[in-house]
């Protein structure tokens, strides 16, 4: 390979770093996450307040017990035995208790009749 040559490869690759970077920058500013500070058990979305909890509350020990089961399916029976302690459960119920915006709830979880999966990651436009 002459000089010219490999001069050309090194820019290329280096153009094609670069792209590279620069996209990935462009991809990860676009993903949002809701955030849960436990000292303050206030729930944030891109750095804005959302709603906050009294501790000990049955929303504080979901918002709680959600955060720390990111995108698992969490069960009905899995709720009313670790959160709610024998309680009946509906799960629309429980999420419209939050007073999480409906527009929240339906980026972050993911319900169906018997569970629900918070996931905890969502890439807006």
């Amino acid at each position: 390979m002459d000089i010219p040559t490999f001069i050309l490869v090194v820019l290329f690759c280096c153009v094609a770093v670069v792209s590279y970077l620069y996209l990935l920058q462009v991809f990860l500013a676009k993903e949002q996450l809701l955030q849960f500070d436990e000292s303050t058990k206030t729930v944030y979305f891109s750095g804005q307040k959302v709603i906050s909890v009294r501790g000990g509350s049955g929303n504080y020990r979901f918002i709680k017990y959600i955060f720390d089961n990111v995108g698992r399916p969490i069960s009905v029976a899995e709720l009313e035995k670790k959160v709610f302690f024998g309680q009946n459960v509906n799960l629309v119920k429980v999420l419209s208790n939050t007073h999480l915006p409906k527009e929240i709830i339906t980026i972050f979880f993911s319900v169906s009749k018997d569970s629900l999966t918070f996931k905890n990651k969502a890439f807006l436009k």
